[in-house]
């Protein structure tokens, strides 16, 4: 009945064609619950023989459909996963629960960048799929990788994110939240080499300053947290002094790159940690309060946010060595 019918429909003009998917979409979501396992079938291989020959809109409202239903025609699924338009295969792959592993290997294997998005954004990933996708991956996907907490990491998966981490900001400042993966930026900036003349504190574990928790496993508090609390309270020379120990720097240079409102170091300083710019933006509107003009704020956080991590602890160290010379 089925061959039947989509030969039938294979002689309608193409908006005739995508009418039928619509409708068919419809019927079938409307009766799902119901059907008899062969008639999920009649379904499925109706909807696989229309699927070449209707357009995008027809094939979106037929993947927004089956995409999280238990009871779905499995051999539509991985037709609408593997379809080349992202917005027909995103639902299906990001919702659903009959695609498996392999199939999301394959996915991940084959399928283009924003078919790497929508896999980073499914409730659970297992660390083989991790894997394959992290060989492929842009700052946007580790992003949505360590923003997932369905997504597996092996051991190498967090190695490698914490390697790209340190010349990513936005990505370093996701992983240092959490304590699993913050541990892996300690090592990798153990082990990521010194540039000539470099010291302080960011030759070794950098991301424990942020994570170091209370005694008796209370629970982690950030050190952005603990300056961003200080500065709402307006107690601005105790939230620079926080800082200038967590980069040992001198708090006097410190101070001095804050007052006179020296950009360019005074945001190596706090991205060194690293704070979020909303801490940091912080440490600017005090400085508008106290009658002080930051000219441009918004030039501000384009330049902190462009800031790598590691050049700003280069920029550190480099500053710590200027205050150390006799003037």
């Amino acid at each position: 009945m089925a061959e039947e019918f989509s030969h039938s429909v294979a002689g309608l003009v193409p908006a005739r064609r995508d009418d039928v998917l619509v409708r068919l979409s419809e019927l079938f979501s409307s009766l799902s619950t119901i059907l008899p396992d062969d008639g999920v079938d009649t379904f499925d291989a109706i909807f696989v023989s229309l699927l070449p020959v209707c357009g995008t809109a027809a094939r979106v409202t037929l993947a927004n459909t089956v995409a999280p239903l238990e009871r779905a025609p499995g051999k539509s699924i991985r037709h609408l996963a593997f379809d080349d338009s992202i917005v027909v295969a995103s639902p299906v792959i990001k919702l659903s629960p009959l695609l498996l592993d392999d199939h999301l290997l394959a996915l991940a294997t084959v399928k283009s960048t924003e078919h790497l998005l929508a896999l980073c954004e499914r409730n659970r990933l297992a660390s083989a799929v991790t894997d394959v996708i992290l060989s492929r991956a842009n700052g946007a996907i580790r992003v949505a990788l360590v923003t997932n907490p369905g997504a597996e990491l092996s051991p190498a998966a967090q190695a490698k994110l914490a390697d790209a981490a340190l010349d990513d900001g936005e990505l370093y400042d996701l992983m240092v939240k959490r304590p699993d993966l913050a541990r892996r930026l300690d090592e990798a900036t153990a082990a990521e080499p010194e540039a000539p003349g470099r010291s302080g504190p960011f030759a070794a574990q950098p991301a424990a300053i942020l994570t170091a928790g209370l005694v008796d496993h209370a629970p982690v508090v950030a050190l952005d947290e603990r300056i961003g609390a200080l500065l709402r309270n307006c107690a601005v020379d105790a939230a620079l002094a926080m800082l200038a120990t967590a980069v040992t720097a001198p708090i006097s240079a410190l101070s001095r790159a804050y007052a006179l409102d020296v950009h360019g170091a005074f945001l190596a300083y706090a991205k060194a940690v690293p704070l979020s710019w909303e801490t940091t933006h912080l440490f600017l509107q005090r400085r508008y309060e106290a009658g002080q003009v930051v000219p441009r704020p918004q030039r501000a956080e384009l330049d902190f946010r462009k800031l790598l991590v590691a050049d700003a602890r280069r920029v550190v160290a480099m500053l710590a060595q200027h205050a150390a010379k006799p003037h």
